[in-house]
């Protein structure tokens, strides 16, 4: 079959023509598909064009077709709408959308990350038991709220967990929690910590900042989360920032960092390297001792243990004595006659007026002493001082029956009738013996004072 020259010009203008549109549209960004196109708004899509490809883990899988710029004053964004071509792609709810590079000086293209699964660690309690699907709630704007669902639960034990997060776990199990987010627009801290709490029946986990902060966040109508992307100028403007800090750092350091300072930081690490080595001896000479020691040590604990025993039959000997009846009333009987016998002797001595006695025998010990003295001193004769000191040795006497009196009603037993009688007419008897005693003394000692007198 042969075609004619115009059919074969007409043939050659069509596909020209395809080729044509196809081209623009490629330019243009448009894709030929008729998959449902997404729009997504960035505040900056730091250089982004029409025709970027769209990527899921590295993966092409769309293209971006247009990208219209929205001003309104503070509230301007760029509005970015792209198609996926690849009919098996199905884009997860609250996955990430990220403006990336591909290579240093390489084309700009749209990244999609689904959403990540986290692990974290709780300390195990029993009284808490978490499950798959339970839910997962954060603080946000001082309110807590589900942000995501727990994918797994493991109990391992605290040996197993990472060494960075074990210093947080003081169980001896711990809950190996595996969660992702599904709450769109919630960019997570870094680093996180979680417990398990109970609402009414229902168990959660309930994560949050390092310190406990509340995460901002801004309710969307969107089902995807945005990460704006960093130009390079707001880039080293940061680094500026953090070298100028750093530099400031670095100048206090110096300036706390002396010399002097350094030098004794030195002295101090040398002494602290001295107190060491002294400790280490000292120590090994306490192990020595506490090992030769030990012989000792365990009969003190012996004979220590002996002590409270034997304390323990004294404690059970006095408490079966002081509950014999017998021994109660022999010396509640005991105690009686003693009471008697100290208001018996009361009486007598009352009766006999014990305190003048007393008083007469002072005074006749002083007269007789003055006598005594009086005597060496005025006389040198001998014949009359023997007199003298004849009469005062019958003096003597008389006082000397007089405390053998004394004694004598300190013996008597006043509970008995007759020996009371008996022991009033002796103190009676001596009470008439000392006054007269006393008087014949003050006589006495007035001779001889006078007699000095005339001397």
């Amino acid at each position: 079959m042969k075609f004619s020259s115009s059919f074969k010009v007409g043939l050659l203008t069509l596909i020209a023509l395809i080729l044509l549109i196809g081209t623009v549209l490629k330019v243009k960004g448009r894709a030929f598909s008729s998959a449902e196109r997404v729009e997504i708004q960035f505040k900056d899509v730091n250089g982004l064009r029409p025709g970027a490809g769209v990527q899921i883990m590295g993966l092409k899988v769309g293209q971006v077709e247009e990208i219209i710029p929205v001003v309104k004053g503070e509230e301007s964004y760029v509005n970015v709408k792209f198609v996926i071509t690849d009919p098996n792609v199905v884009i997860p709810r609250a996955s990430s959308f990220s403006i990336q590079q591909s290579g240093i000086i390489g084309e700009l293209f749209l990244e999609i990350t689904p959403p990540r699964v986290l692990t974290i660690y709780v300390p195990m309690n029993d009284k808490y038991l978490l499950d798959k699907n339970d839910p997962v709630e954060m603080k946000l704007n001082d309110k807590y709220e589900n942000v995501g669902l727990i994918k797994s639960v493991e109990v391992i034990s605290r040996e197993s967990i990472p060494y960075t997060q074990k210093n947080n776990i003081k169980t001896k199990y711990a809950y190996k929690i595996n969660y992702f987010i599904n709450l769109p627009g919630l960019i997570m801290p870094e680093f996180i910590k979680g417990r398990v709490v109970k609402e009414k029946s229902d168990y959660k986990l309930r994560i949050s900042s390092i310190d406990d902060t509340p995460v901002a966040y801004k309710k969307q109508d969107s089902p995807y989360t945005i990460i704006e992307p960093m130009r390079l100028s707001d880039f080293m403007d940061w680094q500026y920032k953090a070298a100028e800090t750093l530099t400031e750092t670095n100048k206090k350091v110096n300036d706390i960092l002396t010399d002097e300072t350094i030098a004794d930081l030195k002295k101090t690490i040398a002494n602290l390297d001295a107190l060491t080595a002294k400790s280490n001896v000292t120590l090994g000479k306490v192990d020595e001792l506490l090992d030769s020691s030990r012989a000792d040590i365990d009969k003190l604990l012996t004979m220590t243990q002996q002590a409270t025993d034997d304390f323990s039959k004294l404690s059970a000997n006095i408490n079966e004595i002081i509950g014999d009846k017998q021994f109660k009333q022999t010396m509640l009987s005991t105690a009686d006659s003693v009471d008697k016998l100290a208001k018996n002797l009361n009486k007598v001595m009352d009766a006999a007026d014990a305190e003048q006695t007393g008083k007469n025998l002072k005074i006749i010990a002083e007269n007789l002493s003055e006598i005594s003295v009086s005597i060496n001193e005025i006389t040198k004769d001998e014949k009359l001082k023997k007199q003298i000191t004849d009469a005062i040795t019958n003096a003597n006497c008389a006082m000397s029956e007089v405390a053998t009196a004394l004694e004598t009603v300190n013996k008597v037993n006043p509970s008995n009738a007759n020996q009371a009688s008996d022991l009033e007419q002796i103190v009676s008897d001596t009470v008439v013996t000392t006054s007269n005693l006393r008087k014949f003394s003050e006589k006495l000692n007035k001779r001889f004072l006078l007699f000095r007198l005339l001397f």
